[in-house]
Parts: C-alpha cells; structure tokens; sequence
C-alpha cells in the first residue's frame, strides 16, 4: 500500500518532475517548495442514549464496508471541530446533538483508492435531542444501539475508534 505522498510526482509549485522524497516530505530544491504528509482531520461523535448505549452506523461504503463505526468525518476548511461533528451527524443519521465533551484523540491510517492518508481523529461524546434516525444510505446501511461492553473493538471500522470506544470505557460516560 502507498501513502499519498508517494503519488505526487510533479512539484504543485512549478511542476518539476525532480520533485525529491526525503522521509515523510517532498522537496524541490530548485524552487524551494516543501509539501509535508501532515494529517487531515476528522471527527466522530459517540452518542450515547440514557441508557448508556452506544449509537453505532455501518458503513455503506468503503473504506471498512459493512464494519461498525461512530457518525462522523471529515473536517471542512473553515469548520471548527465541533462544528464539523455536528454537520457530519447531521449529514449521516439526521440526528441534533446536545451535551458535545471532546474525548479524546488519535491518530488513523485513512485508506482510499490504496492510498493511505495520514489522518488525526478527534472524538467527542454526545447526547441526542432524539433519536429519530435518518439515514444517509450512500453512506450509512444501517445503525445500532449497543451497550458500551457489549461492543467487541474487532468490529469497528478504524483503529482510532478501538482508542475512542477504551477510552470511554475506561474514563466512564459524560
């Protein structure tokens, strides 16, 4: 599998092909253009419902397929975090959020097109002013209410979201 910053190949600055891979950067020289493989951001919100249980959604679409996921995705130019949680649970399953904590954070390995994208994830907790689910079925095939320790890590679609769900457990509910 590659990283992303393995493809480019052409300097965006000038257009150079001798555009040098050095660790986790590119360079040309010539012109001074650097490009590093810096992550992008994304976000998820770990709703609970007033019976401690986990809102999950399976993923309709790759990456992780048919795998478990909390509602979430991918941070907007000018968005804040919280804001992007929010657009994002909107956007997937419908849902308005109250009560939004930050949890917690880590780092991912996005795979798309079998490119990997260095990715940092941030995680908050949420309750829902309902859970009158509406789902996106390009992106969401279904969703669940699942205990917190009735949750096996195997089935969630990231690693970031293994960390989230011990992390949870480990610092108990909002």
């Amino acid at each position: 599998m590659s990283r992303l910053i393995d493809s480019y190949i052409c300097c965006p600055r000038c257009g150079a092909k001798d555009y040098l891979l050095e660790a986790s950067q590119r360079r040309r020289a010539a012109c001074g253009h650097r490009d590093f493989n810096n992550p992008v951001v994304a976000v998820a919100a770990l709703i609970l419902d007033a019976e401690e249980r986990l809102l999950l959604i399976r993923r309709a679409r790759e990456p992780a397929l048919g795998k478990l996921a909390m509602p979430g995705g991918f941070v907007d130019a000018g968005e804040s975090l919280e804001e992007a949680m929010r657009r994002e649970v909107t956007e997937e399953i419908g849902l308005e959020l109250r009560e939004t904590r930050y949890l917690c954070s880590h780092p991912n390995d996005y795979v798309y097109a079998g490119l990997a994208r260095p990715v940092c994830d941030a995680f908050f907790t949420a309750r829902a002013t309902s859970f009158d689910v509406v789902m996106q079925h390009g992106e969401v095939s279904e969703w669940v209410l699942r205990p917190l320790m009735e949750i096996d890590p195997a089935e969630l679609a990231f690693d970031s979201m293994r960390h989230a769900l011990a992390v949870l457990r480990t610092t108990g509910t909002p």
